[in-house]
C-alpha cells in the first residue's frame, strides 16, 4: 500500500493525472479483453460441443425417420422417393462433419476431437451403411441379405419390416451410447467454462473496484475538497483554503485557487459540472454492473452510444468495440436485417415507438445465436435515440425444439400415452391410445383415467398403485381394462409424475401397451403346466402348490381345512381286462363326478396320477359337512358308468386327514391321509376312514424305527422265531419257517411289515438279511446233527435284497461248506408278485442260486394262480396257499373245490403243496383229503423262539 502511494504521485508529478488515468485504464481494459478472449474460447468449445450433440440428436431421428418410411413404402404407402434420399444425404453429410467438421445448415459443426466419442465413428459409419442398404433396397423394393442373395423378393414383408426395424434400432443404440459419451464431456466443459468466467468476472470486479477506490482518493477526494472550498466561498469565507497540497495538477489547481480568488466564480462552475458527471457516471456503472440477465444498449445517429457489459458478452465483443462503430443492424445475420430495418422503421412511425423481435444474431467470430429484442424510440428535438435491451434465447429454442420433437414422437408413437393432472383426470391422449381402447381424446379428456378407477382388481391392487405414485412418483405393472367395444384386455402400463421446480405435481403421463396375447400364451403355459391332460383336473405340482398355500393361510387365519384322498379299487384289473382306453375314460368320468360333488368356493380338486384323487376342503369345515361330501363322493363314484359297452360298476377308498390337528405340516398331511386311505382299504373298501390317534402313534413309531433301525441292526436288537411245518403223511415236523422281530427298547416286539419297507428303502436289507441267513443257517446245522438230520429251514427274502447288485446270498455257499450242510437244506420263499418281475437280472440270479443247490418256495399264492403260469419260467419246487384261501374253505362247497383244483394242478407241474394259517382241525381235515403236502399254522403251533422250537424236536425225536 505504501508503494502505491509513493508511485501514484510520481507518475502524477511525471505524466499527469489524465495519462495515469488512461493508463490504468488501458491496463485494466486489456486484463478484461485477455479474460473475455479466454472465456470466449471456452464458450466457443462449448457451443461446438452442443452442435456435436445436436447432429447427433438429428442423426438419431433422421435415422429412425428414415426406417419408418421405409417401412410404410414396403407395406406399400406412398413416400417421396426425394425425401428419402435427401434425408440419407444429410446423414452422410452430418457423420462426415462429425468426422472431419462441416457445416450442417448453415452452422460450422467440429470435427469429434475426444477419443472416447472418435472411438464411436467406425460403429455409426457401419451401422449407417448397413441401414443405408436396407433403405436403398427399399428404394428399389428388394431386400436381400447378404449371405442369401438368392432369396431376394422371396421373404416375406414381416421379415423385410423387422430387418429395417433391427438395423434401425442398432444404429439407435451407437447413436445413443456415442451421445452418452459426449454429454458428460459437453457438462464438464460447460462447468469449466462457467467456473473460469465466474473467477474471471470476480477479479474483473475486484480491479475496477481497486481502480475506483484509487480514483476516489486521488481524484474524487481533491475535488470534494475543492467543492467544499468553493461552497465556503460563496458563503463569503474569501479565508477559506485547500488542504490538498499535491505536486500534480490537482495541487495546481489548489494553488491556483488559492491564489487566484479571482477566478472562484468558474472554479465553482467547473467542480459543480464535475460532480454531476461523476454522479451520474457512478449510477450508471453500478445499474449496468448489477444487469446479469439482459444485455442494454443505445443507439444515437444508427451507432451504438453505449452497451453494457452483457450486451457485449452475448455477441462476444468488447463494448469499446461496438460504441460509435457498430450499428443495430450489424448483431443480427446478414439475411435479416432487411427485415430488422424495415421494423425499425414502422416502430418509428408508431405512437409509442416500442419494438419486440427474434432474429438470428451473429457474434464476433461468425456463429449464429437466436436473440430477443425490446426497444423503445425516443426523441428530443431532432435527435432519434433507440434505447433497448437483448437477450440470449438460444437455449430456449432448443427446448422448444425439443418439445417439438417430443410432440411429434407422442403423437406418432405406437405406445398408447395419457396425460394426466395429479389426481389422475384425463388432460389428453395420443393417437395409439384411440387406436388401442377405441376412445377418442374428447370421450376421454376430463375423465378418471380407467387405470385409476376401481375394477376388476382388489381394493389392495389399488391401495399400492396410488401410494407407489405419491411416494415414489412412478408405478410400474399391469391391469386388466375394457375396450370401448366391451373386450376385456391386458395392458402393461408404466406411470411417472412430471415435477414443477416448486416440487408440485405438474401432470402425470402413463404408458400403455396392449399384452393381451402374452398373457393368453403365458395362461395357456401355465395350464399345460398345472393341469392333467386327460381329466382338466390340476395335477401334482399344482395341488402341492395349493396345499402349501392352504397350509399357509389356515395358519394365518387360525382356521382349519380337511384334505380327501380318494384311491379306485380294483382299477388295475379294469384296465387290465378291458384297455387302457376304457380305463382313460373312465378316469375322466370320475373327475367330472368328483367336481360335481366339490363345491368350487370352499374344495380344490386334483389327480394326482393314475387313480389317484384329491380334495382340499377349506374354510374350517366341521365333521358333519366332511361326513357328508365323502358319502357324497362314493356314492357318485359306485353308479353305474356307461362307457361304450355294459354298464361298469367300481368303487373307491376315501382317506380324510385335518389340519393343524393330525399333522405339523402339508407334507406330514399328506403322509397320514394316504395312511387313512390304505386303512379304508383294508377294512373293505368302499368306505372312507380319518386319521386318528392309533395311526398317529403308528406313525410316529414308524419314523423313530426309520431313524433308530441302523443302531438296532449295530446293537443286534433282533431275533428269530421258527413256526414249524408238519407233514399231513407222517404228522411230524419236516420243516420250519424262520420269522424276524425287532426287540424295540421302547414300542417292544415289532413285525417285519413295519420296518422292512425301512431297511430297503435305507438300503439297510443287506447287512439285516446277512444276520438272518448267519443266525438260521448255525441254529440249522446244530438241529440237523443233533436233533432232526432232514430238518430243513424256509427263509422270506426281501425283493430289495434280491434287486441289489450285490445280494450277499452267495456267501451262503462258504457257511454251507464251512457247517458241512448241503445247500438243500435251506429254502427260500419268494413273493408271488417278486415271482412275476419281469427284471432279467433278478431272473438270472434265481436260476443261478437254483443250479447252486438251492431251493425255492413261493408264498401266499392267491386263487388267480400267477405263479402257477410261470413254473416253466422260474425253479422252485413248492407252492404256499395263502392265508385268505385257507380261510375260505369252510365259507362253502366251491372253495375247497377251488383249493383241491390248485393242489391237483400243483402236483401234475411236479410241485409240493404247503397251506399256511390253518387254525381249525375242519380245515386241515379238508386240505388233507385234498391231497396237501404240508401245513403251518396256530392249529399245529404257534412261532416258537429258539428253546421252545428245540424242544418240541427233542420230543419228536423221543417219541
Amino acid at each position: 500500500m505504501n508503494t502505491s502511494r509513493a508511485v501514484w504521485p510520481t507518475a502524477q508529478s511525471l505524466f499527469g493525472a489524465g495519462t495515469v488515468v488512461a493508463v490504468f485504464s488501458l491496463l485494466m481494459l486489456a486484463f478484461v479483453l485477455g479474460n473475455a478472449i479466454t472465456v470466449n474460447s471456452l464458450l466457443s468449445r462449448y457451443e461446438g460441443a452442443l452442435d456435436q450433440v445436436a447432429t447427433l440428436d438429428r442423426m438419431r431421428a433422421t435415422s429412425q425417420q428414415l426406417a419408418v418410411r421405409a417401412m410404410r413404402m414396403s407395406d406399400g404407402a406412398v413416400v417421396q422417393a426425394g425425401q428419402l434420399s435427401q434425408e440419407m444425404d444429410i446423414m452422410d453429410r452430418a457423420l462426415q462433419a462429425l468426422d472431419q467438421g462441416g457445416v450442417i445448415d448453415g452452422r460450422e459443426i467440429p470435427a469429434l476431437a475426444q477419443s472416447a466419442a472418435r472411438d464411436f465413428l467406425p460403429r455409426i459409419r457401419r451401422d449407417w451403411a448397413t441401414l443405408r442398404g436396407r433403405l436403398q433396397s427399399a428404394l428399389l423394393g428388394t431386400y436381400v441379405r447378404d449371405e442369401h442373395p438368392s432369396e431376394a423378393q422371396e421373404l416375406p414383408q414381416a421379415v423385410q419390416r423387422q430387418w429395417l426395424a433391427d438395423d434401425a434400432e442398432t444404429m439407435l443404440g451407437t447413436l445413443d451410447a456415442c451421445a452418452d459419451v459426449l454429454l458428460p464431456l459437453l457438462r464438464q466443459g460447460k462447468d469449466r467454462a462457467l467456473l473460469i468466467g465466474g473467477g474471471l468476472a470476480l477479479l474483473d470486479l475486484i480491479l475496477l473496484l481497486g481502480l475506483y477506490l484509487l480514483l476516489r482518493r486521488h481524484l474524487v477526494q481533491p475535488l470534494r475538497e475543492l467543492r467544499v472550498a468553493s461552497r465556503e466561498l460563496v458563503r463569503g469565507h474569501y479565508d477559506t483554503r485547500i488542504a490538498y497540497r499535491g505536486r500534480g495538477e490537482l495541487g495546481q489547481v489548489a494553488r491556483d485557487f488559492n491564489d487566484g480568488i479571482r477566478q472562484v466564480h468558474d472554479l465553482l462552475a467547473k467542480m459543480r459540472e464535475d460532480q454531476a458527471g461523476l454522479l451520474r457516471a457512478d449510477t450508471i456503472f453500478q445499474g449496468l454492473t448489477s444487469n446479469s440477465i439482459v444485455g442494454i444498449f443505445l443507439v444515437e445517429n444508427e451507432r451504438f452510444t453505449f452497451v453494457s457489459h452483457k450486451m457485449a458478452e452475448i455477441f462476444g465483443y468488447e463494448p469499446r468495440e461496438m460504441i460509435d462503430s457498430m450499428t443495430l443492424l450489424s448483431i443480427v445475420v446478414p439475411r435479416e436485417r432487411f427485415l430488422m430495418a424495415e421494423s425499425i422503421k414502422a416502430s418509428q412511425n408508431r405512437r409509442d415507438g416500442t419494438l419486440r423481435f427474434e432474429r438470428h444474431g451473429r457474434r464476433k467470430n461468425g456463429s449464429e445465436i437466436d436473440i430477443e429484442v425490446f426497444s423503445s424510440t425516443v426523441r428530443v428535438g431532432e435527435q432519434v435515440s433507440i434505447i433497448g435491451i437483448v437477450q440470449d434465447i438460444t437455449e430456449r429454442k432448443q427446448a422448444e425444439s425439443s418439445a417439438q420433437l417430443a410432440a411429434i414422437a407422442y403423437e406418432n408413437s405406437s405406445e398408447a400415452i395419457v396425460i394426466t393432472d395429479s389426481a389422475g383426470v384425463v388432460i389428453d391422449v395420443n393417437p395409439a391410445y384411440s387406436r388401442m381402447t377405441g376412445f377418442w381424446p374428447d370421450e376421454i379428456a376430463g375423465e378418471l383415467l380407467p387405470l385409476l378407477r376401481p375394477g376388476r382388481h382388489n381394493r389392495d391392487f389399488y391401495d399400492e398403485m396410488w401410494h407407489a405414485i405419491n411416494t415414489q412418483g412412478r408405478w410400474e405393472g399391469e391391469y386388466w381394462s375394457q375396450r370401448k367395444s366391451g373386450e376385456d384386455y391386458a395392458e402393461r402400463v408404466v406411470m411417472d409424475t412430471a415435477w414443477n421446480h416448486d416440487g408440485s405435481v405438474n401432470c402425470r403421463v402413463a404408458m400403455l401397451s396392449d399384452v393381451t396375447q402374452k398373457k393368453q400364451v403365458e395362461t395357456q403355459i401355465w395350464n399345460q403346466a398345472h393341469h392333467d391332460p386327460l381329466t382338466g383336473l390340476p395335477n401334482r405340482q399344482y395341488f402341492n402348490e395349493r396345499l402349501q398355500a392352504a397350509v399357509q393361510s389356515a395358519d394365518q387365519s387360525g382356521q382349519s381345512l380337511a384334505l380327501m384322498f380318494l384311491d379306485l379299487d380294483l382299477f388295475k384289473e379294469i384296465n387290465d381286462s378291458m384297455g387302457h382306453a376304457t380305463g382313460d375314460r373312465l378316469l375322466v368320468e370320475v373327475a367330472r363326478r368328483l367336481q360335481a360333488c366339490a363345491t368350487p368356493e370352499t374344495s380344490f380338486v386334483a389327480r394326482l396320477g393314475g387313480d389317484e384323487f384329491v380334495v382340499i376342503l377349506g374354510g374350517t369345515p366341521d365333521k358333519a359337512q366332511i361326513d357328508a361330501l365323502c358319502a357324497a363322493i362314493l356314492d357318485r363314484i359306485t353308479e353305474p358308468y356307461r362307457l361304450g359297452g355294459d354298464p361298469l360298476r367300481v368303487s373307491a377308498s376315501l382317506g380324510v386327514a385335518l389340519y393343524p390337528q393330525d399333522a405339523e405340516d402339508a407334507e406330514a398331511l399328506m403322509r397320514h391321509v394316504d395312511m387313512a386311505m390304505y386303512v379304508a382299504k383294508d377294512s373293505g373298501r368302499n368306505c372312507f376312514h380319518y386319521f386318528d390317534r392309533s395311526m398317529r402313534e403308528r406313525a410316529r413309531m414308524q419314523r423313530d424305527l426309520m431313524y433308530a433301525l441302523p443302531q438296532a441292526i449295530e446293537d443286534e436288537q433282533f431275533f428269530l422265531l421258527f413256526q414249524p411245518i408238519h407233514a399231513f403223511r407222517t404228522g411230524r415236523i419236516v420243516q420250519a419257517e424262520v420269522l424276524l422281530r425287532w426287540r424295540h427298547p421302547e414300542f417292544g416286539v415289532i413285525a417285519p411289515a413295519d420296518f422292512i419297507p425301512f431297511a430297503e428303502e435305507r438300503l439297510l436289507i443287506r447287512p439285516l438279511g446277512d444276520w438272518v441267513f448267519r443266525e438260521a443257517i448255525r441254529q440249522l446245522a446244530r438241529w440237523r446233527r443233533e436233533l432232526a438230520p432232514d430238518l430243513r429251514l424256509t427263509i422270506n427274502v426281501s425283493p430289495g435284497q434280491l434287486g441289489l447288485e450285490d445280494t450277499g446270498l452267495d456267501a451262503l455257499f462258504g457257511m454251507f461248506d464251512a457247517l458241512g450242510l448241503s445247500p438243500d437244506c435251506l429254502v427260500l420263499e419268494l413273493s408271488e408278485q417278486m415271482l412275476m418281475t419281469e427284471d432279467p437280472q433278478v431272473q438270472d440270479r434265481l436260476r443261478r442260486l437254483h443250479d447252486s443247490g438251492l431251493r425255492f418256495s413261493v408264498g401266499a399264492v392267491s386263487i388267480g394262480m400267477p405263479a402257477l403260469l410261470a413254473v416253466h419260467e422260474l425253479p422252485f419246487e413248492t407252492l404256499k396257499l395263502e392265508r385268505a384261501t385257507t380261510e375260505r374253505l369252510l365259507d362253502g362247497e366251491s372253495a375247497p373245490m377251488i383249493s383241491e383244483a390248485i393242489i391237483t394242478l400243483a402236483h401234475r407241474l411236479g410241485l409240493r403243496v404247503t397251506a399256511e394259517g390253518i387254525t381249525r382241525q375242519a380245515q386241515y381235515e379238508l386240505l388233507r383229503a385234498a391231497g396237501c403236502d404240508e401245513g403251518q399254522g396256530y392249529w399245529f403251533d404257534e412261532p416258537l423262539d429258539q428253546a421252545a422250537f428245540e424242544q418240541r424236536l427233542r420230543g419228536q425225536a423221543g417219541g
